[in-house]
């Protein structure tokens, strides 16, 4: 008990939204056992199940990788054009909506087709807030080339339905199951668009590396100013050594009490490492450097 009351006073969706205390409290005493409908922190709602790894998260903090949406939150710019590749069930995507409003525009690539589904049934409920942007949904896989492959569904999908992987090309599926999937070139998809990209987040289960090969042409043309990405082999790394030919600055981030922390990228993570990697490192620092989570009230 005093274990978990210690981990209870160090997280900030606690700090900052006490009331979210409650919820927490109920989850020890009588846990949900079907989907929830809950309002997140930032107005919008979902549809979230208790079996799964993140929608356990929202219910009992009432969000999931606070410090990644903190920063897509401060790092976006109303009117901007963003990017969701790997967006599961759109938790990120909505708060790239919040964050860029209704001049701005979120393009959300999700590869699992039942996924994609309930993606479009949650965003279509959310084009009643008119403060959002549009959310633009494509059922693919962002990778290095147009064409199809494997997406590897993992015995424990139910549990984190964030888990399916591209395979490898080549590779004979060695346990899960399998389904025939789209796969998208960033260079390819933009190629008729001279728009700029503010923020883009990617979270695609160690395929990083691929999708952003397959945008070399939009890196060097320096038209993705921030990426915030997740990375498995912490750093340094290809994605990281990749990213930073095309002049970008790398940042490791971490969730402080107080406020999110950019810190050396060399910094050795105490959990599967995010990072940022800007073309603008003074103007990100700055939109980082104030105390608190704007994401954990009504904003």
């Amino acid at each position: 008990m005093k274990s978990f009351l210690q981990k209870l006073f160090r997280r900030p969706e606690f700090l900052f939204r006490p009331t979210q205390l409650f919820r927490r409290i109920l989850w020890e005493i009588k846990r949900p056992k079907k989907k929830v409908a809950l309002k997140l922190p930032w107005g919008l709602t979902m549809n979230v199940s208790p079996e799964d790894r993140i929608g356990a998260s929202i219910i009992k903090t009432g969000t999931y990788d606070t410090a990644i949406l903190e920063c897509l939150y401060r790092l976006t710019d109303h009117g901007e054009t963003c990017l969701d590749i790997g967006a599961n069930f759109g938790l990120m995507s909505g708060i790239l909506a919040r964050a860029s409003g209704p001049r701005g525009k979120v393009i959300a690539f999700e590869a699992h087709p039942e996924i994609a589904k309930e993606l479009g049934k949650i965003t279509e409920e959310w084009k009643s807030n008119h403060q959002i942007a549009s959310i633009q949904i494509e059922n693919a896989a962002v990778s290095d080339q147009n064409g199809e492959a494997e997406l590897t569904i993992p015995e424990s999908f139910h549990s984190n339905m964030g888990s399916a992987k591209l395979a490898e090309r080549n590779s004979k599926l060695s346990f899960g199951k399998s389904l025939k999937i789209r796969t998208v070139q960033l260079d390819h998809y933009f190629e008729q668009s001279k728009e700029s990209i503010g923020t883009c987040k990617i979270d695609i289960e160690g395929h990083e590396k691929s999708a952003l090969h397959g945008a070399k042409k939009i890196l060097k043309e320096q038209r993705i100013r921030d990426i915030i990405y997740e990375d498995h082999s912490g750093y340094p790394s290809e994605v990281g050594t990749f990213l930073e030919s095309f002049g970008y600055e790398i940042f490791l981030i971490r969730k402080g009490l107080f406020k999110p922390l950019l810190m050396n990228p060399g910094t050795i993570p105490y959990e599967l490492p995010n990072y940022l990697a800007t073309l603008s490192p003074q103007r990100a620092k700055g939109r980082i450097s104030s105390i608190g989570y704007k994401i954990l009230r009504k904003i």
